[in-house]
């Protein structure tokens, strides 16, 4: 927990950062190689140099993932808007990443999301790394609460863990289980 504690504090003050920084970081993107549409495919897109790459997104160019594609025209402004919506996921996915293990404790539902109808919360230790995760409704209003903190554990076909500060208010974009 003191770790985690610690990189949160890291995170809080690379944000601040981030929300300076980030208006400018477009300028300095170049068309490199890399992977695309959240790692399902590669292809040369404007991406930040390497010095940068706290700010970019490993799995995806400034242009965004396909959804993004689709509603956002890729000039300046939508990058802009890109690495906003995707703040430091370098830096969560780099120095603050755990390593992955298959040597996990899964405690209730690992499937829960917004957008398949299981709803409650879910924990998951590997060694000194943990992810808590609760997804409730918010009674009828299409809305919930979904908190995941920790590091992203729940998916063990990656080979580093996101570190995870994720409070947020969200649409269900699922009809409850069972409806």
């Amino acid at each position: 927990m003191i770790r985690w504690l610690f990189y949160l504090l890291a995170l809080i003050v690379m944000t601040i950062v981030a929300w300076v920084v980030t208006p400018i970081l477009p300028a300095f993107a170049t068309p490199r190689m890399g992977p695309i549409d959240n790692n399902h495919g590669q292809a040369v897109e404007p991406r930040l140099p390497l010095w940068l790459a706290w700010f970019d997104t490993p799995d995806n160019s400034l242009l965004g993932d396909k959804n993004w594609k689709a509603t956002h025209d890729g000039g300046y402004w939508s990058q802009v808007q890109w690495l906003y919506r995707n703040t430091l996921y370098g830096f969560k996915w780099g120095p603050l990443a755990a390593p992955m293990s298959e040597l996990r404790i899964v405690a209730g539902d690992p499937a829960i999301n917004r957008n398949n109808g299981h709803f409650g919360t879910m924990s998951i230790t590997m060694g000194v790394f943990w992810q808590w995760k609760c997804v409730k409704p918010i009674g009828q209003t299409g809305y919930c609460w979904m908190l995941n903190f920790g590091w992203l554990l729940n998916d063990a076909s990656q080979t580093r863990a996101l570190f995870m500060f994720s409070p947020r208010c969200v649409t269900i974009t699922a009809p409850p289980a069972g409806a």
